[in-house]
């Protein structure tokens, strides 16, 4: 019979737990004063093969003596007997390593089955895993490699731990540290995972895994998960903050429009609803440099609400080619409610001219930070508050006013009004002189009113001017 390897791992023990043998027999066990042999009818001494005794089996080593607490190498199987010799079944052992250095532990875990083999790697060599109930009645799974020793940590598909800095990025399984070995499954992990190339305030050399139920890391996909979204990277990380998403072929959306934004590493999922956080540098340089934050409209199938008016929960907002949401007054070309161009207004010389096809839009605090306005309101420009009025309905709407409205005459949405001080004055309007008071109103049917300077105004119905003079 060939000679298979034994593995020594205490010292040899007597006989325990009432396991006995027949003694001092012409043939069969035999107590030669130091250890049990086994001898056969022809005198001579069985050795390297199993001999049974009641209901236990027995390896007899290389000399003949029976072995104890050992590792026995027997075919191509690997079994233990324990400190009486027995072959042990259905349980765990932790033995020391045969293999020494690296990453290697100095102890490993080992799993002998009924018939007393230890799990190992199936002859393909594929990652196998076996479902073994432990103490407390719960059923999972584990994986062995070629020479029965328990897998933990990061596996790849070959029976194999993968160790080092990028074993995140190779391993294709998770089975816990040394003492666990469990497959990680259908759930949520945060392991180490050291990357260089993350820069991120917020990285903690840590990323957050999703094992699916079989076992393996999800990568290189999209997956939604208790109704969340989130994307994983080609090594499996759960990707956070800006991410770019492919943009279908045909389309018109502009490379920042295809932007998605995942929550910050504790959660990872894809920002649905508003979110406020600093843009991209793909989104605005000089936003990100500052890290000055903006608010945000993620769309459920990922990407955020660009270079457009939107109607959010009754209430309209204006958001710019990278989705950031407009705040403040703003010169626009809108065009069914697609935003065409905007150049923020912060002083009166960048208001429109005359003729200028830009309309004047007011994106203010009330009621919610950033809403469009339509109607009436005090816009503050340039330390100066100024009185406007933006359309209420029709294509238009929230486009300031221009012309005649509600009494007053207004001009990219600015009510016109007199210099301070003034009781009345004239405003000029399509070539006409309406008389209009401190604040703007036009006077109507009027007849001599007196301004601060002594000067008296008469006007029509429609508060244009019919005579002024220094008399009566």
């Amino acid at each position: 019979m060939r000679q298979k390897t034994v593995y020594t791992v205490g010292a040899g023990l007597i006989l325990a737990f009432g396991i006995s043998f027949p003694s001092y027999a012409a043939a069969g066990w035999q107590w030669d004063g130091n250890e049990w042999r086994y001898v056969q009818s022809n005198n001579e001494t069985v050795t390297d093969t199993w001999k049974r005794s009641g209901s236990h089996w027995f390896y007899l080593g290389g000399d003949g003596r029976m072995v104890r607490s050992q590792l026995v190498e027997y075919g191509d199987d690997y079994y233990y007997v324990n400190s009486t010799g027995a072959r042990v079944a259905n349980e765990w052992r932790k033995l020391p390593n045969p293999e020494t250095g690296g990453d290697e532990p100095d102890n490993v875990w080992y799993y002998f089955q009924s018939n007393g083999k230890a799990y190992k790697a199936p002859d393909s060599g594929r990652t196998s895993f076996k479902t073994i109930v432990t103490a407390s009645g719960e059923k999972k799974k584990y994986a062995f490699d070629s020479s029965g020793r328990m897998l933990f940590g990061w596996v790849d598909e070959d029976s194999q731990r993968v160790t080092g800095d990028d074993a995140w990025r190779e391993g294709t399984y998770y089975c816990g540290d040394e003492d666990d070995g469990a497959m990680v499954q259908g759930m949520w992990k945060q392991l180490e995972a050291l990357d260089d190339g993350n820069e991120d305030s917020f990285y903690n050399d840590e990323y957050w895994f999703y094992f699916n139920a079989n076992g393996k890391k999800a990568a290189g996909t999209k997956k939604t998960i208790n109704g969340y979204k989130y994307l994983f990277g080609e090594d499996g990380n759960a990707k956070y903050q800006w991410q770019s998403t492919p943009v279908a072929t045909g389309s018109t959306a502009t490379p920042s429009s295809a932007s998605s934004y995942y929550k910050r590493p504790d959660q990872c999922w894809l920002a649905v609803g508003w979110f406020k956080t600093v843009p991209s540098e793909e989104i605005d340089v000089q936003a990100h440099e500052d890290e000055e934050e903006y608010w945000f409209y993620g769309l459920s199938g990922g990407g955020v609400v660009t270079s457009q008016l939107k109607t959010i929960n009754g209430y309209t907002y204006g958001f710019n080619e990278g989705g950031m949401m407009l705040h403040g007054l703003y010169k626009m070309k809108v065009q069914d409610k697609k935003i065409l161009s905007y150049e923020k207004i912060e002083n009166e010389s960048q208001l429109p001219s005359a003729g200028d096809t830009e309309k004047v839009y007011y994106f203010g605090d009330t009621p919610k930070e950033g809403v469009m306005k339509t109607g009436r309101c005090t816009v503050d420009l340039d330390g100066e508050k100024f009185m406007y009025s933006f359309r209420t309905s029709g294509s238009d709407r929230g486009a300031g006013v221009d012309g005649i409205y509600d009494g007053g005459i207004y001009e990219q949405g600015r009510l016109k009004t007199l210099d301070y001080g003034m009781r009345y004055g004239i405003i000029q309007y399509q070539g006409k002189d309406y008389l209009v008071n401190q604040s703007g109103k036009i006077q109507k049917n009027k007849k001599n009113v007196k301004d601060a300077d002594g000067v008296y105004y008469s006007t029509d119905k429609d508060g244009v001017v019919t005579s002024v003079g220094d008399k009566k």
